[in-house]
């Protein structure tokens, strides 16, 4: 099973600013590695600004788009290292939930060396897992699919040694299997990850490179 493949895409420094503009002003506080779900209500702005241009015109090499749930960012300033919460990635649209197969992540602040890692016997689907109640940021409720456990410690302990764990993934870009139990393990610094979620398995976006 694959769970990541490393590419070479960054943004240009024109639209890293664009983007570091963007999100400057919520990093004056602490808070804790997030999903800003706020923006797939911008995607005309994202699509239209030089950051959005650059990061279609490189998935569009992999037969990929932006179209399955548009562009967004994790975000993260947490005040000390933390192991985040295990989770697996869904897509919600009026009121229903989807898989989501992967994901493309671009890093443009944070710590490369952040380990990423998988749990591979727990995948979407599964009927261990529990719905649950989730807040952004920006203080939107909404419901997710999540590990066993009343919180991140509590996750990890019940999913036991992760399957694989690397390091140095997003140097600067990588395609991620999102679609199994996953988590990072963060830095105590600023962390925006550009992300693109996509309905491509690992095995489908790289068979290009055969």
């Amino acid at each position: 099973m694959n769970f990541f493949h490393k590419t070479n895409f960054d943004f240009s420094t024109k639209a890293k600013n664009w983007i570091l503009d963007r999100y400057q002003d919520k990093f004056n506080r602490k808070f804790y590695h997030d999903l800003d779900i706020t923006q797939y209500d911008s995607q005309v702005e994202w699509h239209n600004s030089l950051a959005g241009k650059e990061l279609i015109e490189f998935l569009s090499k992999y037969n990929c788009d932006t179209n399955y749930y548009g562009i967004s960012a994790f975000i993260s300033n947490m005040p000390y290292d933390i192991k985040s919460n295990p989770h697996i990635d869904t897509k919600f649209k009026q009121g229903n939930s989807y898989r989501i197969k992967t994901r493309f992540n671009v890093m443009v602040l944070g710590n490369p060396q952040d380990p990423m890692v998988w749990w591979d016997h727990i995948e979407y689907g599964n009927s261990k897992l529990t719905e649950s109640k989730f807040h952004s940021i920006t203080g939107q409720e909404y419901c997710s699919k999540s590990i066993p456990g009343n919180d991140p410690i509590s996750r990890w302990d019940y999913l036991g040694t992760p399957t694989i764990q690397t390091s140095n993934l997003l140097t600067p870009s990588a395609f991620v299997k999102t679609d199994c139990a996953h988590a990072v393990i963060l830095s105590s610094v600023p962390r925006l990850i550009v992300t693109v979620a996509l309905d491509k398995t690992l095995s489908e976006i790289t068979k290009i490179l055969d």
